[in-house]
């Protein structure tokens, strides 16, 4: 029972406490069998050291007339899951949910912690479980129980604490940016980011990110804690070793703590995976890391005072006040330090006043920098003055002209990357022609000379039939963009003039149109191996035939079906097979001329083929830029390209996927192909189902 004196204060050994390690067992489950063995709580508050298991605490309590209102406080805000269940004869009789592993306004009381409100009568006795869970970090588990007004009392004043921390810290941030600017000295912009990054931990461990922030967004809600920590240690050693000059003083320091620093960045991604054990991981280990981290900075500025270096007594006075703090920190996440509380209260303390004593560091930094400055100034105006004036002005001007004139291409560029995306179809338009499909578009530069078509045209008959293309102009960038909107339009003038039966003549009108364009004819001075022009496979599906027209510029077709129409193809490449033997990839190779220039200049005709299709059909068309592009290592440790071979393979280990998951696998596989190399050309691949 509760007494008087237990109110508004932690008593979490009146409780008992099991662990299900692999998360197996629910309340239920829990309730119905005795496969757990509990164990009594020993502390008031109890710590649970880095932790992805699940845990069940159980206890009863009645009230002993105080007040029919309580409310029940519990573990950290940070904690994924804390729900709590009201038992009675082993039936779960009443529940509540809260957590961050649930959007803010699911919770059972809408604070930033963790609150039950319990009501029950003067002299009524409850039992209860309570579920927790958290995704690596530590578990702190008080229980207490509030009388509502005493709750609400205390609350106010710890919200007073923390507007006063959390406004000095900004404080901070924006005095010392100010200072960033105005000195344009890294180590100013090093320390506010230290500081910024320490006021998101703050406030993440806190609720406040969960509550105000990001309270539907679970992501970032997971992931702030691990993060804020990870910039907090990342930048405050970057601080540390540009004000305490490392790179000149003791280049073997600073070539480790490079080490560190690329361990935290580790760490941060590791935080972001969708991998259970690496995400756990990550809180342990970024504890690791700042601990090592601070303590041999502590070291270092002791060091370097005995081997007679100047270091500003508050700059080590705060990393000293800093690393007591984290000490009792760390040791209240691993459950050493006995109270939780007091660790969770020591960072903030120590944090704010290592702030305050950085801050005057910073002060005596600016002096020291604005006294160098000046004597720097006073020399340089002496003996270069009139140089210095002329230079500059020269290097300011050409400077600003070439800013100007990059700015002017790159604003032009830009704008035509606009048109070109008006040109191309939208998503709607795509849907309503070819419903089930997707495009895979990666331009190299800007703008692009791939580009694609699709439209709904009537044949002769009046039946119906997708039109759609895959192109690929010459060049890439401004000039293949140019020749795309010329490609772009010649095909929809020819659609919108001609029916869909005359496919046959459509390349050969296209080619002719093109020529005209570019005045191939009159231009005698042209070398023969100039091109001009743009590679195409242009094809047209009638649906209800099930029959699809196909007519290619060197862009052949590949179409992937059932591994028992062979005999239909007597015009394709020999088919490759799945792995599985059900399904293969036919291609139908295109006319070897393209559209326009190509070497001495002569009237090209191109083939139509048509091809019988059956529902679940993928047709694939595509520019060359996919199975070109270089990445990858062969025996000898060179780059390679892609190739066809290994395109194809590609197609067919995804075709039994939904389109859409096709997309992104292929574009997974391009990313991890291409690695750290550039992307050679532009990039088009165009999937039909039928």
């Amino acid at each position: 029972m509760l007494h008087e004196s237990q109110l508004n204060t932690s008593i979490a050994n009146i409780a008992e406490i099991a662990e299900d390690t692999e998360k197996k067992i629910d309340i239920d489950k829990l309730l119905n069998s005795h496969e757990l063995t509990f164990q009594k709580l020993e502390k008031p508050v109890e710590t649970i050291s880095f932790t992805s298991s699940r845990w069940f605490v159980r206890f009863s309590v009645k009230n002993p007339g105080a007040s029919a209102e309580i409310l029940l406080e519990t573990a950290r805000p940070i904690t994924n899951r804390v729900d709590l269940f009201e038992v009675e004869n082993g039936e779960i009789v009443n529940s509540w949910k809260n957590g961050d592993a649930r959007e803010f306004d699911e919770k059972a009381f809408e604070h930033r912690k963790s609150i039950f409100p319990i009501d029950f009568e003067a002299g009524e006795e409850k039992s209860f479980y309570l579920v927790l869970e958290s995704d690596g970090e530590a578990i702190n588990l008080p229980l207490i129980f509030w009388e509502a007004n005493h709750f609400y009392m205390n609350d106010y004043k710890v919200q007073l604490f923390h507007g006063i921390y959390f406004g000095m810290l900004a404080l901070v941030i924006f005095i010392f940016f100010i200072f960033y600017l105005l000195l344009k000295e890294v180590s100013f912009l090093f320390y506010v980011l230290y500081v910024f990054f320490q006021l998101l931990l703050q406030f993440s461990l806190e609720g406040f990110s969960f509550q105000f922030l990001f309270p539907t967004q679970m992501f970032w809600t997971n992931n702030v804690v691990v993060l804020s920590a990870a910039g907090t240690v990342f930048f405050v050693i970057l601080y540390a070793m540009y004000f305490l000059k490392l790179k000149e003083r003791l280049p073997k320091w600073h070539f480790f703590y490079r080490i560190i620093l690329v361990l935290i960045l580790l760490i941060a991604v590791m935080s972001l995976t969708n991998t259970t054990i690496l995400h756990d991981l990550s809180y342990p280990i970024i504890n690791g890391v700042s601990f090592i981290g601070i303590v041999s900075i502590v070291y270092l500025i002791f060091n370097l005072k005995a081997a007679g270096y100047k270091v500003n007594n508050a700059f080590a006075l705060g990393f000293t006040v800093l690393i007591i703090g984290a000490v009792v920190f760390i040791l209240g996440n691993t459950g050493i330090l006995g109270n939780a509380q007091v660790s969770e209260l020591s960072l903030k303390l120590s944090s704010g006043l290592e702030v305050l004593a950085l801050s005057v560091s910073m002060a005596g930094k600016y002096r020291e920098l604005q006294e160098e400055k000046e004597l720097a100034q006073e020399k340089a105006l002496e003996q270069l003055e009139q140089l210095v004036q002329v230079r500059t002005a020269e290097v300011s001007s050409q400077k600003e002209k070439i800013e100007e004139q990059n700015k002017d291409i790159v604003d032009s560029i830009h704008y035509a990357q606009r048109i070109q995306g008006a040109m191309l179809p939208d998503e709607h338009s795509l849907k309503q022609v070819l419903a089930d499909h997707f495009i895979f578009f990666r331009p190299r530069d800007i703008v692009s000379g791939d580009f694609y078509y699709v439209d709904k045209v009537k044949d002769g008959q009046g039946q119906i039939h997708d039109v759609f293309a895959a192109v690929d102009c010459t060049g890439h960038g401004v000039p293949g963009a140019f020749m795309s909107f010329i490609g772009y339009n010649l095909l929809k003038d020819f659609f919108k003039q001609n029916p869909v039966g005359n496919l046959e003549k459509s390349l050969e009108t296209i080619n002719q149109g093109l020529l005209e364009l570019l005045n191939a004819r009159k231009d005698k001075n042209r070398s023969q191996n100039l091109r001009d022009g743009m590679d195409m496979a242009l094809c047209s599906l009638d649906r209800s035939a099930k029959r699809l027209y196909f007519s290619g510029a060197k862009n052949p077709l590949y179409l992937v079906t059932n591994n028992d129409r062979t005999r239909e193809f007597p015009q394709a490449k020999e088919p490759v097979l799945s792995a599985d033997g059900t399904k293969m990839l036919i291609e139908i190779k295109a006319d070897r001329h393209p559209i326009g220039l190509y070497g001495e200049f002569s009237n090209y005709s191109f083939e139509i083929h048509e091809i019988n299709v059956q529902p679940g059909d993928i047709v694939y068309i595509f520019s060359d830029g996919y199975a070109d592009q270089f990445g990858g290592y062969d025996d000898a440790l060179k780059v390679k390209k892609m190739g066809t071979k290994r395109f194809k393979n590609l197609l067919l280990e995804f075709a039994h996927l939904g389109l859409d998951e096709q997309q992104k696998k292929l574009t997974d596989a391009f990313d991890d192909w291409r690695g750290p190399h550039e992307q050679l050309d532009d990039v088009v691949v165009m999937a039909v189902k039928v």
